[in-house]
C-alpha cells in the first residue's frame, strides 16, 4: 500500500479523504490543516483519521509516499517544492503554481529528486469531455475546425474565501476557471497553441465600486493553434444572468457540444449532443456518470506503482497550461496578439 497525506481541506480538499479511501493501493496516513475551524468537520466525520496543523509533519514522515496538495493557490508553489525535496510524489491540484517561473523550479526539483509532480487537471476526467475527446480523435465528424469554451456561472464573492478575490493570491476567474478551460482545449485541439488575444476585466464588481475585490472576474480570449485551428475561451463570474458551461467544437462534417452541469441552477445537465444530419437538430448521446476525483487519483497512484516515465496527465502539461494562460494576461495587458512563450 502506498502512504497518502492530504494537505489542505479547503473546497474540495475534504473529499479526498473519501477518495484516498477508495483508491486501490492506496492508505490514508494523515491530513494537515493549519485552520481548526475548517479541520473540525472533517475531524468529527472521520475520527480514526489523524489530523495535524503543519504539513511539514506530512512530510517527514517515512510512511507517506503521495502528497495531495489541495491548497490555496499561493501555497502550491512552496508546499510542492517541499515535497518533492521531501522525496515525494505530488498530485497538485490545478494550477500547478502561480507562475510559469514557480511551475519550472518545482518541476526541476521533482526530476532532481527523483518523484513525480502531477497537476490534476481534473476536468479532463469529466466523462462529457471524455466523450468529446473519444469522438475528436474518431475522426467520426472529421476534423476539428474550431471550437468555443465557456464557462458563465454566478459570482456571490461573499461566498468566497478572501484569497480567491486577491489576483496576487492566484484569485479570479482567469486561475480558478480559465486554467481549466485551457487544458480542455489542449486536451483536445493539441498542445500546440502559437499565440493568443484576450480581454480580461474586473467588470461584475468593479472595483472602484468593491474595493476588497481586486481580481478578473470576465474575459473573452482567442487562440490560434499552429496546426491552423482556432478557439475562442469566454467566461464570466455574473450577478445577474444565466449558467452555461461546457464547449462547442466544429467539425469538417458536422458539430457537436458537451454541457456540463453546473451548481443548483435549473435546466442544466452534464450531455453530450451531435449535430451531423441535414434537419439542423441535435441528438444527445448518453454520458455514464462517474468520480472523476477518484478516476484520476487511481490512474496517478497505478502510475507511481508501475514507475511509469511520466504521470498520466504529462508532468509538463500544467507548465505548458500555465504558460497560455500568462499569455493571455499578456495580451490583455499590451492589447496585442502574443505568442505563447514555449
Amino acid at each position: 500500500m502506498i502512504g497518502v497525506a492530504v494537505l489542505g481541506t479547503g473546497r474540495i480538499g475534504g473529499s479526498y479523504i473519501d477518495v484516498v479511501n477508495q483508491t486501490p493501493g492506496a492508505e490514508l496516513k494523515l491530513v494537515a490543516e493549519q485552520r481548526p475551524e475548517a479541520a473540525a468537520p472533517w475531524q468529527d466525520r472521520y475520527p480514526d483519521v489523524e489530523f495535524v496543523t503543519d504539513y511539514h509533519a506530512a512530510l517527514e514522515r517515512d510512511d507517506v509516499a503521495i502528497v495531495i496538495g489541495t491548497l490555496p493557490h499561493w501555497l502550491h508553489y512552496q508546499a510542492g517544492l517541499d515535497a518533492v525535496n521531501a522525496g515525494k510524489h505530488v498530485f497538485m491540484e490545478k494550477p500547478l503554481a502561480l507562475s510559469s517561473a514557480e511551475g519550472r523550479e518545482m518541476l526541476d526539483a521533482a526530476t532532481a529528486n527523483g518523484v513525480k509532480l502531477m497537476t490534476a487537471h481534473t476536468q479532463r476526467y469529466y466523462p462529457a469531455v471524455r466523450a468529446m475527446k473519444a469522438l475528436v480523435d474518431s475522426k467520426r465528424l472529421g476534423e476539428v475546425v474550431m471550437a468555443h469554451d465557456m464557462w458563465h456561472k454566478v459570482y456571490q464573492p461573499w461566498t468566497r474565501p478572501k484569497w480567491m478575490l486577491d489576483g496576487s493570491k492566484g484569485g479570479g476567474m482567469g486561475q480558478m476557471d480559465g486554467t481549466h478551460e485551457i487544458d480542455r482545449l489542449m486536451w483536445l485541439l493539441g498542445d500546440d497553441i502559437e499565440t493568443v488575444s484576450a480581454k480580461i476585466g474586473q467588470i461584475t464588481y468593479p472595483k472602484a465600486d468593491n474595493p476588497d475585490i481586486d481580481c478578473d472576474d470576465t474575459a473573452m480570449c482567442f487562440l490560434r493553434w499552429k496546426s491552423g485551428k482556432v478557439a475562442t475561451i469566454s467566461r464570466m463570474a455574473w450577478r445577474i444572468g444565466a449558467t452555461e458551461y461546457g464547449g462547442d467544437f466544429f467539425f469538417t462534417e458536422g458539430m457537436a457540444r458537451f454541457r456540463l452541469k453546473y451548481g443548483s441552477a435549473e435546466g442544466q445537465e452534464t450531455a453530450l449532443y451531435i449535430g451531423d444530419t441535414e434537419d439542423g437538430t441535435w441528438r444527445k448521446e448518453p454520458v455514464e456518470a462517474t468520480n472523476s476525483l477518484l478516476d484520476e487519483f487511481t490512474d496517478f497512484v497505478q502510475a507511481i506503482e508501475r514507475g511509469d516515465e511520466d504521470t498520466p496527465i504529462p508532468q509538463e502539461h500544467g507548465l505548458r497550461v500555465l504558460k497560455v494562460f500568462e499569455a493571455t494576461v499578456e495580451s490583455a495587458r499590451t492589447g496585442r496578439e502574443v505568442e505563447v512563450d514555449w
